[in-house]
C-alpha cells in the first residue's frame, strides 16, 4: 500500500486543517492509501482526538521541532534535524513512505529536498512551478516560479523537459507546448542569456524532447498560447505572486462597484445575488488550491509543496497530488528522458 507523509506542522493555519484535511482525503478515498501524519504531539494528538480515525490508515509519529516560516531554509535543514520536514523526508528516503507532503516554508521544503533525497540523474537543478489559468480549456504551467533566481541557459532547457514529461505523464496532455517568455518574440530579443537559452530550446526541439514555439511575452500568458513558460526565478515568482493578487483585486472594485447599484436603486438585491454568483464561478480558473500543491522536479523523491494559507481542502488535494505522482512514474520518466544524450 502507498504510504504519504504529511507534515502536521506546515502553514499558517497548522496543524488543525492539515488534520482535516488528511481525514477527510483518507474517508474520501475509502482508505486507498496509508498516511504518517508527522509533528508535535503536544499540539497534535488533542486535535485529532476530536476525529474518530480508528478505522483509518492513519498513523501519528512525533517530531519534537518545527520548522517555521521566518526560518533561514539552509540553517534550518542543518539544525532542526528533528522536525517534522526532515524527518519525514527520511522517512521517505529511507523507503518507509514514498511522498512527502508540506504547507510549510518553500525554502526549507526544497533545502530539506535536496539534503534529504538528492537529486535525479541528470538533473542539473531542481525546479518548481505554478498553475496559471487560461482563457480556454487545457493547463498553463509557468517554471520556475522561485526556486531558482538566477538561471542559466541550459536550466531553462531542463526546466521545459522536467515540465512537458510531468504534463504529458502527470496531467494527460498528449502535445505539450513550451513558450520562453522574453520581451519580444523575434529570436534576438531578451538578454544573452535569454538568447543562448532560445537555441538551446531550439535545440532541444529537434531531438524530440520538448515542443518549442518560440518567444512568447506576457499577454499570450492568460490566453493559453502555451501549456509551458519558462523563465527565471525571480520573473515567475513575481508573475505568480502578481497573478495570486488578481482576484482579490477585482473582487474589491466588484463590490464597490455592486454596493453602489443597490445604494442607488439602480439593483436589487435579488439581480446583486445573482451577480455576485456569476462573479464568483469567473474567478473559480484562480483557484489553485483544486490542485493543492506542486511536486519538487528533479528531487529523487516525491516532495509535494502547498500554499502557506492552504485549506483544509487544499491539504487533501495536495495528497492526492502526492499520490497521482507516485502512479504516474513521473520522476522515473524524468530521469529516463534527462539521460539521454
Amino acid at each position: 500500500m502507498l504510504t504519504i507523509v504529511v507534515d502536521a506542522m506546515g502553514g499558517d493555519n497548522a496543524p488543525a486543517c492539515v488534520i482535516e484535511g488528511t481525514v477527510q482525503a483518507l474517508q474520501e478515498s475509502g482508505n486507498r492509501f496509508e498516511i504518517i501524519l508527522i509533528g508535535q504531539s503536544e499540539k497534535v494528538e488533542p486535535l485529532l482526538a476530536a476525529y474518530d480515525v480508528s478505522a483509518l490508515n492513519l498513523r501519528f509519529l512525533h517530531a519534537p521541532e518545527v520548522v517555521t516560516m521566518e526560518d533561514i531554509p539552509a540553517t534550518a535543514v542543518k539544525t532542526k534535524q528533528e522536525s517534522s520536514l526532515v524527518k519525514g523526508l527520511h522517512l521517505c528516503r529511507n523507503k518507509q513512505a514514498q511522498a512527502f507532503v508540506s504547507a510549510g516554508n518553500t525554502g526549507a521544503q526544497m533545502a530539506a529536498s535536496l539534503f534529504v533525497l538528492g537529486r535525479l540523474p541528470g538533473v542539473l537543478r531542481p525546479t518548481i512551478y505554478a498553475y496559471f489559468p487560461r482563457l480556454h480549456e487545457g493547463l498553463t504551467n509557468i517554471v520556475d516560479v522561485g526556486a531558482n533566481v538566477d538561471c542559466k541557459p541550459e536550466n531553462l532547457v531542463q526546466f521545459a523537459e522536467m515540465l512537458t514529461i510531468y504534463q504529458r505523464y502527470g496531467a494527460g496532455i498528449e502535445t505539450p507546448i513550451t513558450g520562453l517568455l522574453n520581451i519580444g518574440e523575434e529570436e534576438g530579443k531578451g538578454s544573452d542569456m535569454l538568447k543562448q537559452a532560445f537555441k538551446l530550446l531550439k535545440d532541444a526541439d529537434a531531438k524530440g524532447k520538448i515542443n518549442f514555439i518560440g518567444n512568447i511575452e506576457g499577454h499570450d500568458i492568460l490566453k493559453g498560447r502555451v501549456s509551458i513558460v519558462v523563465c527565471d526565478g525571480l520573473v515567475g515568482n513575481n508573475i505568480l505572486k502578481f497573478g495570486e493578487s488578481i482576484p482579490e483585486f477585482l473582487g474589491t472594485l466588484f463590490k464597490q462597484s455592486l454596493n453602489k447599484l443597490v445604494a442607488s436603486g439602480q439593483m436589487n438585491q435579488s439581480a446583486a445575488t445573482l451577480t455576485t454568483t456569476m462573479f464568483k464561478e469567473m474567478l473559480e480558473p484562480f483557484d489553485v488550491e483544486k490542485f493543492g500543491g506542486v511536486p519538487f522536479l528533479g528531487v529523487d523523491g516525491i516532495s509535494i509543496v502547498g500554499h502557506g494559507r492552504s485549506s483544509s481542502r487544499a491539504i487533501k488535494n495536495m495528497i492526492y497530488m502526492a499520490e497521482h505522482m507516485v502512479e504516474r512514474r513521473v520522476n522515473e520518466h524524468i530521469a529516463e528522458v534527462l539521460s539521454e544524450k
